[in-house]
């Protein structure tokens, strides 16, 4: 049977290794919610991109609409679009 400092000196050895490991996960824990910020943030500028983007497409076409004159009804629909939009808005800032 092992003496009991021989089990005292396991236990703190094992206390160590656990230790050790404790702070190894808690240094990688931070490193990943640190990634995790950055990639969020950059998720953010790209979804604020991808909005502006859109917002250009959706006035090129409208403007491609205008240029070709051939779909008048299409043309008024987006005017009609616009001015709603714009209504929306006025409407949310004297809200």
């Amino acid at each position: 049977m092992a003496s009991f400092l021989e089990l005292y000196n396991e236990i703190e050895y094992n206390i160590g290794k656990i230790r050790l490991s404790l702070n190894k996960t808690r240094n990688e824990n931070e490193i990943l919610k640190e990634e995790n910020l950055a990639l969020k943030e950059e998720n953010a500028k790209l979804e604020a991109n991808l909005s502006e983007l859109k917002e250009k497409y959706r006035l090129l076409t409208i403007t491609k609409t205008l240029e070709d004159k051939k779909d008048k009804t299409d043309t008024k629909k987006k005017i009609n679009e616009m001015v709603r939009e714009i209504d929306n808005c006025i409407r949310l800032l004297n809200n």
